[in-house]
Order: C-alpha cells, then sequence, then structure tokens
C-alpha cells in the first residue's frame, strides 16, 4: 500500500468518525427530544418506554416531550409504556407528575381489580412525587385483591414517603396472609438497611416463614439493618453523583439520624432540579426539629419557581416548628 492510499484510507476513516459523531451529538441530549417525542406518539409498543426513559434521563431540558409524556401516563389501562412515562416526569416537570397522581388516585376506589392494580403501579412508578397519594395507598393494604395488595406495597416502597406512614403500611403488608404480599413487602427492607424497631420484630417471626423465599429475604434484612449504610456515605454520593434523588431519599428515609447532613442539605436547596429541591426539602422535613437551623433556607423556598417545592417547603417549616414548640 502506497503513502497517497494509507493517507486516503486515514482521510476516510476520520470522516467516517466525524460523521458518526455528528449523528451521536444529534442523538443525545436536548437535541434527541423531537425525535423521542415521534417515539412516543408512534405505534411501536416497545419504543414507546424507551422514549419515555431516555426523556427522564434528560431531565428538564425535555420539557416539550411533557404533554406527550402526560397521554401515555394517564392512559387506561394502563401499560408498562404508562408507567415509565409516568416515571419520567418527576425528572421533568413535578407538576405534570402530580397530575398523573390526580388522574391515578381517582381510580384506586374503581370497581375493577385490574385498574386498582393499575392505579397503584403507575403511582409507585411516580416515586415520592406521589407523597400525598400514601393515605390512599394504605388504605388498598385491605383490599380483597391480592395482586391489588401486593402492587400498593410496592409502590409504598418506591414512593417512600412520608416515612412514618409508610412505614406502617409495610409492617402491615408484612403481616398479609398471602406470601406474594409478603414477598412485595420484605423485599422493601432486604437490602438498605430501612427498618424500625416493630419491622425488625415482625422480621424476625418471617424469617420462619412457610415460604422459603420470604423467609430468606427476612433474614438478609436482619443482616442489613445490623450494618446501616452511614450517614457519611450519602453525604459522599451526594458530593460525587450526578444523580442526586437515591442519596437524598435515603437521607429522608433515615429521618432524625440524618442530622448530620443538615448543612449538605441546606445548600442543596438551591439545586437547579426541582426534584432535587423537592426531595432535599423532605429529608429536612424528616430530620425534624434539629433542622430548624435550616429553617432561613426553608424560608427562601417558598418562593422556589416550582409550586410542588413551595408546597413542600411550607409543610416543612410547619412540621419543624410543630416539633420545636412540642420539644
Amino acid at each position: 500500500m502506497t503513502h497517497k492510499q494509507i493517507w486516503l484510507n486515514l482521510g476516510g476513516l476520520g470522516l467516517l468518525i466525524a460523521l458518526l459523531g455528528i449523528v451521536y451529538w444529534q442523538h443525545t441530549g436536548p437535541r434527541a427530544v423531537p425525535g423521542l417525542i415521534e417515539n412516543l406518539q408512534g405505534t411501536d409498543v416497545q419504543a414507546q418506554p424507551l422514549a419515555a426513559m431516555h426523556l427522564g434521563h434528560i431531565g428538564l431540558e425535555a420539557k416539550s416531550a411533557v404533554p406527550a409524556l402526560l397521554t401515555i401516563a394517564t392512559a387506561s389501562p394502563a401499560s408498562y409504556a404508562a408507567t415509565t412515562a409516568a416515571g419520567a416526569l418527576p425528572a421533568i416537570d413535578l407538576s405534570a407528575a402530580r397530575q398523573v397522581m390526580d388522574a391515578w388516585l381517582l381510580r384506586l376506589q374503581d370497581s375493577s381489580p385490574q385498574i386498582r392494580r393499575d392505579a397503584a403501579a403507575t403511582l409507585g412508578a411516580l416515586g415520592p412525587a406521589a407523597k400525598p397519594a400514601v393515605p390512599a395507598l394504605v388504605l388498598l393494604l385491605n383490599d380483597q385483591d391480592t395482586a391489588v395488595r401486593e402492587r400498593v406495597t410496592r409502590a409504598l416502597g418506591s414512593i417512600g414517603l412520608p416515612i412514618d406512614a409508610v412505614m406502617r403500611g409495610l409492617i402491615q403488608a408484612l403481616r398479609d396472609p398471602d406470601w406474594t404480599v409478603r414477598h412485595a413487602a420484605v423485599t422493601q427492607f432486604s437490602f438498605s438497611g430501612f427498618s424500625s424497631p416493630e419491622s425488625l420484630a415482625v422480621l424476625r417471626d418471617l424469617t420462619k416463614d412457610s415460604n422459603k423465599t420470604v423467609a430468606g429475604l427476612a433474614q438478609s434484612a436482619l443482616a442489613s439493618a445490623e450494618r446501616p449504610i452511614s450517614v457519611s456515605v450519602y453525604l459522599l454520593t451526594l458530593n460525587q453523583a450526578r444523580d442526586q434523588t437515591y442519596p437524598l431519599l435515603q437521607l429522608a428515609k433515615l429521618g432524625p439520624h440524618a442530622a448530620e447532613a443538615i448543612p449538605k442539605l441546606t445548600t442543596l436547596l438551591a439545586s437547579e432540579k426541582p426534584l432535587e429541591r423537592y426531595l432535599t426539602v423532605n429529608a429536612l422535613e424528616s430530620i425534624g426539629r434539629a433542622a430548624e437551623t435550616a429553617t432561613p433556607a426553608l424560608q427562601r423556598s417558598l418562593d422556589d419557581p416550582d409550586p410542588i417545592v413551595r408546597e413542600a417547603a411550607a409543610e416543612a417549616l410547619q412540621s419543624i416548628r410543630k416539633n420545636g414548640s412540642e420539644s
């Protein structure tokens, strides 16, 4: 091969790399949103959930996809695409996520067990953004349909807040007569270190459960509770992770035990992402009286540009002040 041929081949390779780079650039970040919206509105049932997940990863810059996501997320009967679209919305638009919550809350009391199952699954997909739905979900733990109770249990674990109400619901599910519901409940405790004195007592009983899988998961939950992840680990994650929603939710679940995180949480009230600000507010509320030092920052959050964050800040301030006055 001559030098000329080598340079021609290298030039062709460089051109190919450049073209691939352009294609990649066009299909990542906010540039990909128009195409993803087309996939959402198309008829390919496999492409729809993939598009929804991608939009959720893009986050705030996918705002133009909200109408299409809402259409899919509120459709009944629900599908995998619907729950995936619901799960994408909190990272893009908290108010839109609450619209989905309101639509499915009405269906929790539907006469059709399948609609109630769909409602629980979709509310769970919204995660902590569906916090106001927890009381209605807990009531459904008495539903006659086993699959409804199982999906409600998983939804409570996904939403996670408010921690006291969620914990009560999960403990009730741990005592459910059907093993599939107990399995769904014990899974929420198995690898997170998430527990309370009452839940630990029930989990000890479940180590002798007639279902071997449930019994094994109960043992894992007890072992996890003995080695809880420290607050310092979550703080380290907050300093390093691009997506801070998981450590923020875990800190909220820790309640007063997360008090050492207050200085870091106070700074995160200024995060550019509404979902992170919302979770930060909830973490401070969960910490309780010790978070009184954060009340000036929470007071500023009453003017947050996002209405859901403003609402959460008002509730957090009221709760923290009430805990402080009772001490």
